[in-house]
């Protein structure tokens, strides 16, 4: 939620949003108007990117009242597919505790989206829990609505905790940032750790050290946007590059300065629209940058950068894949 008390109204926000055409002394205009109520055109036009609550010096979390702005306007996706989205991941029926026996890892509902399955050493011993009564409902900020997360969230801890596990680890990274960053600040306690899958994937390949074979790549990493809610854990994607033999190239567009995908959501959200050559100009970035890989950890971004990365001469891999590729497996099965 937006903290007026610690927003001085320096423009930060507005004036670093790679999306908004503000220079300072506007941005601080704009963003005071916003919180005495002013109906802002600019709204429209939000990527929904989650980056001004990163950028903000004071902690304010400006993004949160611009996503209550667009949310009381309605209008920032059709009313009926917001509903419709809302509908096809609900539950179907009643959620019955699954008999936990080992180490818990969540895919939420991303498993059909992920290029490969989740198979070979470094989730053996895990018990997977996946599907709709599992959703994170990060998705719904993206559509302009925040109401569908937070009414969502109370029930989904309760799931989560009648698992009895001590730790969860999170794939989806959506499903992590809700957990570590969403729910304190809502004040809800959880009673286990989440942990994401960096965490893990860091663990597992300091035990294995003598098993990885380095993949000598240069690459360039696509920071999903719900990073920008725990971006504490971002060193220990440069600890995973370190350990498998991969160089993280230096870019414009990365960390606290990446660019959304451009995922338009089925022509939804319509980025390509509204910002065109926004994808063009991230690809060329790692291209200019020397990068011989795109990297992503969300599936949605391989899904709307993959195509033109490849075009750019850029091979696509998922961060779990290259960790499976420096153990000598092959992503999709076999070693």
């Amino acid at each position: 939620m937006f903290r007026e008390e610690r927003c001085d109204f320096c423009g930060e926000c507005l004036f670093r949003c790679k999306y908004m055409d503000f220079n300072r002394e506007e941005a601080a205009r704009e963003f005071a108007g916003l919180v005495r109520g002013e109906n802002k055109p600019w709204l429209s036009d939000c990527i929904t990117c989650f980056a001004c609550n990163e950028i903000c010096p004071r902690g304010a979390r400006p993004f949160d009242l611009i996503l209550e702005k667009i949310e009381a306007r309605g209008t920032y996706v059709d009313p009926k597919i917001l509903q419709a989205f809302r509908k096809r991941f609900a539950p179907a029926e009643e959620f019955k505790r699954p008999e936990i026996r080992s180490p818990v890892l969540s895919l939420c509902t991303i498993e059909p989206n992920l290029p490969f399955p989740l198979e070979g050493r470094l989730f053996r011993d895990f018990q997977v829990v996946r599907g709709r009564h599992f959703f994170c409902n990060v998705l719904f900020p993206h559509l302009g609505n925040e109401s569908i997360l937070r009414e969502g969230l109370g029930p989904l801890v309760e799931r989560y905790a009648s698992l009895g596990a001590g730790e969860i680890v999170f794939v989806h990274d959506d499903c992590y940032s809700l957990m570590a960053g969403i729910a304190p600040m809502y004040g809800i306690e959880l009673p286990f750790r989440p942990v994401h899958v960096f965490e893990y994937l860091v663990r597992f390949l300091k035990e294995n050290r003598k098993d990885i074979t380095p993949l000598r790549l240069r690459a360039a990493y696509q920071r999903p946007c719900a990073s920008r809610l725990t971006p504490w854990k971002d060193p220990l994607l440069d600890e995973i590059f370190r350990l498998i033999g991969v160089e993280r190239v230096s870019r414009v567009f990365d960390r606290e300065e990446s660019l959304c995908c451009g995922q338009d959501m089925k022509g939804m959200v319509k980025r390509g629209v509204k910002f065109p050559g926004l994808r063009e100009k991230n690809v060329r970035d790692a291209v200019q940058s020397g990068a011989q890989a795109m990297v992503y950890l969300c599936p949605m971004c391989l899904d709307a950068m993959g195509p033109s990365c490849t075009r750019a001469g850029l091979k696509n891999h998922m961060v779990i894949d290259l960790c499976r590729l420096a153990l000598g497996e092959s992503p999709g099965g076999g070693t």
